[in-house]
């Protein structure tokens, strides 16, 4: 089958009984694109991945509400640029907070006039 254009893709999505199979289409459209889009933000090939599976089901709640306005590819674009570094941001902290939170307790124990004194220290 040669390849449909977004508007007979959209035209489809909008029906009922077509829906799934477009959406399906415009997966297998630009799912490579986005993935090497998402690739060089995220780096790491499982990050990306969980990135873009989250990107198609933001566009799958989305897609009736999209406007036109814009080409589709760009508007599939944006959503996986801020998929993409909105899960660099909730790593970033995952990974502060975890790191804050082990450097607080060191730290503590570190500075603790009897920390020599101690000769097992557990934390929970």
């Amino acid at each position: 089958m040669p390849q449909m254009d977004d508007k007979e893709l959209l035209c489809m999505f909008k029906q009922e009984d077509t829906r799934s199979y477009a959406f399906n289409l415009i997966v297998r459209k630009y799912q490579e694109r986005l993935y090497w889009h998402i690739r060089k933000i995220v780096v790491s090939h499982d990050d990306t991945d969980d990135v873009i599976q989250n990107t198609f089901l933001k566009v799958w709640k989305a897609l009736d509400g999209f406007r036109e306005d814009s080409q589709l590819f760009t508007w599939l674009y944006r959503i996986a640029t801020n998929e993409a570094l909105t899960f660099l941001k909730k790593k970033r902290n995952r990974l502060f907070n975890s790191r804050l939170r082990t450097g607080f307790y060191v730290a503590f124990f570190m500075l603790s006039p009897f920390w020599w004194d101690h000769t097992l220290f557990r934390i929970f």
